[in-house]
């Protein structure tokens, strides 16, 4: 287990067995201080992924490594902000997923989307705000993304991106401005992990039934818990 105060990685895969949902809950740990991540045993679930099923897998943390989680890194899913609060807990949201979501809208044909050139802007406008330092050049950028977010800027679904974005920004940018928990800005060592249990699932009949999916998930972490996880570094932004 890694030294010291923890950052708390977690992300889930999706599978479906006789018609039914079900979640591998990938978790790992990564001291504050370093940068490899170290799994635990996963956990497999049925129904779709929400916060109480992640509690549940919060729960299977050894005790004494979970009182010394600092921060939790996920996908900006439902109900993962309030598990944060109920533990006390940094929450640092996924950027990735954020950025991976404006691009795929940013790059459709501009003939096919009206106000393609207000997304580019929306796109410039949140990656600059993600890595601005605190100050008038972020409360600008902030304030022209609210301003933006008023007009037909192109589809519905853009403008509650916009929102739900002005809503969590200070959860995007914990690891701007909590440089000291050594934060990721994604969860890519966690995806990483999830596509090497795919891999797994392409070679072997390890996805056959429930049971041989736990079993060669839990065994493939077993022989290789380890992953790199470095925390976000900045330039400056000018």
């Amino acid at each position: 287990m890694p030294p010291g105060p923890l950052v708390l990685l977690m992300d889930g895969l999706w599978f479906r067995f006789e018609g039914k949902p079900w979640v591998l809950y990938l978790v790992a740990l990564k001291s504050c201080r370093g940068n490899r991540a170290v799994f635990l045993d996963p956990m497999l679930l049925e129904g779709k992924e929400g916060a109480y099923k992640w509690e549940q897998a919060v729960a299977r943390i050894p005790p004494g490594a979970k009182r010394r989680i600092r921060t939790l890194v996920v996908d900006n899913l439902r109900g993962l902000e309030q598990l944060a609060r109920h533990h006390g807990w940094a929450l640092q949201l996924c950027q990735f997923h954020l950025l991976l979501k404006l691009q795929v809208q940013r790059n459709r044909p501009h003939r096919a989307l009206k106000g393609g050139r207000v997304r580019q802007e929306i796109y410039r406008l949140i990656r600059r705000a993600l890595d601005l330092p605190i100050g008038p050049k972020l409360y600008e950028t902030i304030d022209r993304l609210k301003g933006l977010v008023k007009t037909k800027c192109g589809t519905k679904r853009i403008r509650a991106m916009v929102r739900e974005f002005l809503r969590c920004a200070g959860f995007y940018r914990t690891c701007r401005t909590h440089p000291e928990l050594g934060l990721p800005s994604t969860t890519n060592a966690v995806e990483a992990m999830g596509g090497l249990v795919r891999d797994l699932l392409r070679r072997d009949r390890a996805g056959s039934s429930k049971r041989a999916l736990l079993l060669w998930t839990t065994a493939l972490i077993r022989m290789r818990p380890h992953i790199v996880c470095n925390g976000k570094s900045f330039n400056r932004i000018n």
